[in-house]
Order: C-alpha cells, then structure tokens, then sequence
C-alpha cells in the first residue's frame, strides 16, 4: 500500500511541477506586456491622414448643457437630488428614472 501512495503523490507532485511551468511565462511577463480594456483606451482612435491618434471628449468632463448637447453620442441628465451631468447615450439608459431625467 505505501508503494501507491507514494507514486500517487509523486504523480500529483509531477502534475503541479508541469503546471507551474505552463503558467510561468503568464507569471513572468511585465506590465507593459499586460492589456487592460479601459474606457479611456477604446475611446482613442487613429486618424488615417496623419496617422495621429485624436482623443474624443468623454461625456463625464462634460460640465455644462451645452458642451454635452454638441456631441449626440452623450446626454445632459437632470437631477433634483444630484448635480446635474452629461451620460454617455448607453449610461444614461441605464440611470434609474427616479432620480434623472436625461434628454432624448
């Protein structure tokens, strides 16, 4: 009995070892290799002409009714109990009804 614990183990030892060096290049890789979706990163696109890269504004640094009503991506929202903010077309759907009001 001791002979198949003890190969069992050393299998189970084996399995681990093999794993670890599966996952060894994933654990290695450094930051800058590292990809994160962030809004901000899908936001920036690259102009064909210059081949620049050109921000678009985010509906949130949006502060007053005007500056939010010039791009029809974004929607001024009101509020009675909260300031009132500029929402990104897809935000402001899903804001709860009770609280804002948000432009068509």
């Amino acid at each position: 009995m001791p002979e198949s614990s003890s190969s069992f183990s050393s299998f189970t030892l084996l399995l681990i070892i093999f794993l670890l060096l599966l996952l060894r290049p994933s654990l290695l890789s450094s930051e800058s290799e590292v990809r994160i979706l962030d809004r901000e990163l899908l936001e920036i696109r690259t102009s064909p002409k210059a081949n620049k890269t050109s921000k678009k504004p985010k509906c949130c640094e949006m502060r007053t009714r005007s500056q939010c009503s010039a791009y029809p991506r974004c929607r001024w929202c009101r509020s009675e109990a909260l300031d009132d903010l500029c929402f990104s077309k897809a935000e402001a759907l899903r804001l709860p009804s009770q609280v804002f009001l948000c432009e068509l």
